[in-house]
């Protein structure tokens, strides 16, 4: 379910006062807060709120790589006729599939919510939130796994104070994410690098595309 854009500026239901990002100290920040959810204010129904995640067809692949990586740099490093020189190469390589591992399992794990008021992180690492009224960072960088740069991934930054909310471009529901973030950052009129202003160029550029392509595909069926 997407969520509702149209907000509503209620600052006593969105954060605790009086404590801002600026003064409160960084585990407050950090946490969720026990006495009031960003995400859901008193009022706000789960109909109000998207729930996000990665999904396990896209991170299937990534387990076995790094599984499959993982076992043929350990065999490797463990064979006692090897170059010790290939033996430390490839025990390595071996802890940074293990890295790689651990890092998409908890991705796996993790799940983003999402409301007009704010958003909140859990993952086996635990959670953190903040209200959209807090957002004092907004950031967007593209990894290419391509020479040509023709496919790769975007990387969403968002914090507020010391709570950091990392998404990437295979989370189910980034382009409502980026939407509604984007919106914020403008609200709350925050200075974006040029990288991210180019980044956001070309994602719009990507959108206009897809649309038109779909709306030739329709104008081509109903002839």
């Amino acid at each position: 379910m997407a969520v509702n854009r149209r907000r509503r500026r209620e600052p006593a239901q969105v954060a605790p006062e009086p404590v801002t990002p600026m003064d409160a100290a960084p585990e407050q920040v950090a946490s969720v807060p026990s006495t009031i959810d960003p995400v859901k204010p008193a009022g706000v129904g789960d109909s109000q709120v998207q729930t996000m995640g990665y999904p396990s067809k896209l991170m299937a692949p990534d387990l076995a790589k790094s599984i499959v990586g993982l076992l043929i740099c350990g065999v490797i490093a463990l064979i006692p006729e090897m170059l010790e020189i290939i033996q430390w190469t490839s025990a390595g390589l071996a802890l940074l599939f293990v890295f790689y591992f651990a890092r998409t399992i908890i991705r796996f794990q993790s799940k983003i919510y999402v409301s007009e008021y704010g958003i909140r992180l859990s993952s086996m690492r635990g959670g953190t939130a903040f209200a959209w009224p807090e957002l004092s960072k907004f950031r967007l960088r593209y990894f290419s796994t391509k020479r040509d740069g023709n496919k790769g991934w975007f990387e969403l930054t968002l914090q507020a104070g010391e709570a950091k909310i990392v998404a990437e471009s295979t989370l189910d529901g980034f382009d409502d994410l980026l939407e509604i973030s984007r919106d914020w950052a403008k609200d709350n009129q925050l200075l974006v690098d040029d990288v991210t202003r180019t980044n956001l160029m070309r994602m719009d550029e990507a959108d206009t595309l897809v649309k038109a392509a779909a709306s030739e595909r329709l104008g081509g069926g109903t002839r």
